[in-house]
């Protein structure tokens, strides 16, 4: 069967069940066994980063708070990305090229005088004197999904919630929901092992989609990695708007290429309000997204095209 048709099945159409890979062979019209091979397989070289459920991270009070910074460090961009590199909560750290800033990171801490505190710290290590602090002020939209066919970053996810309950106050133990997002095992029952805690198979599954209608699972999905689909370019498009709400209501709406949008505090000399993310496997099919929200809104947009990703563990 085309990798690719399978690939597109676990990021779109991933049964939650008792027993998720069984469903989705039977759906593929595969053998079970052929189809857990295979997707081991793609785990295991790093197609799929994992499969699982997705958590959000506003749910979690010591990290529920996160910043996207931007350094300006000239030529110094490997010693700084190392140091960068040693946050825990670090997850993604990118060259990109932008004239001013070309190390643009973003990591998550408890609220966003932890942020500040920690980006100062790091500027003060790196001796980096002139950066960009811009804490996320609300999140949008967040779902990376790659249309493998289309080329392009694809998703019909809605709104996202605004108020999302914390995993303490629901009762529910934080070890175990990180283990269904990143440790969640290819095999024909693989839910059976929560009994540990206290779940039976059934209860699980129950568990999952109930923290989807609060939001604080965004779904059950297989995430990839997009260096190894082939979609070698990622655009962060920085949009000068008076209105960023309003604005970005509709681009959830209107744009599916869209898999990140954030509205973020800025400082009075930067002018990007909202910001968007589009990967594909062509600058061309960026562009034209960029081009549509500019002359759809009237709006100016800004992409800075990422050139290399300093840490390639994440």
């Amino acid at each position: 069967m085309d990798e690719k048709i399978i690939l597109m099945k676990v990021q779109y159409e991933l049964p939650l069940s008792e027993q998720p890979f069984v469903d989705l062979a039977e759906d593929l019209g595969i053998k079970t066994e052929e189809l857990i091979r295979k997707l081991r397989e793609l785990k295991e070289s790093g197609v799929i980063k994992r499969i699982g459920a997705n958590l959000n991270y506003k749910a979690f009070r010591r990290i529920g708070k996160a910043a996207l910074v931007a350094f300006a460090c000239g030529n110094d961009v490997d010693r700084v990305a190392r140091i960068i590199n040693e946050l825990k909560t670090l997850k993604h750290n990118f060259l990109r090229d932008h004239p001013r800033y070309n190390v643009w990171f973003t990591f998550k801490g408890r609220d966003e005088e932890e942020l500040r505190r920690v980006v100062e710290e790091m500027a003060r290590r790196c001796g980096v004197s002139d950066y960009l602090f811009l804490p996320s002020k609300r999140v949008y939209k967040m779902d990376v999904k790659y249309d493998l066919f289309r080329g392009i970053s694809w998703s019909y996810r809605g709104l996202e919630k605004e108020d999302v309950p914390k995993v303490d106050e629901l009762g529910i133990s934080s070890k175990m929901l990180f283990e269904l997002e990143r440790n969640l095992r290819i095999e024909e029952r693989p839910f059976k092992r929560f009994a540990e805690y206290g779940y039976s198979e059934g209860e699980i599954v129950d568990l999952i989609s109930e923290l989807i209608d609060k939001g604080v699972v965004r779904d059950f999905s297989g995430v990839l990695r997009e260096s190894k689909i082939g979609f070698g370019e990622n655009g962060m498009n920085l949009v000068r708007t008076e209105n960023a709400k309003k604005l970005a209501l509709k681009l959830v709406e209107d744009f599916p290429q869209i898999t990140h949008l954030v509205e973020r505090e800025v400082p009075e000399n930067w002018p990007y309000p909202l910001y968007f993310m589009v990967h594909a496997d062509s600058r061309k099919k960026i562009e034209r997204v960029r081009k549509d929200v500019e002359e759809r809104y009237g709006v100016e947009v800004v992409t800075i095209y990422s050139i290399r990703n300093l840490n390639p563990k994440l």
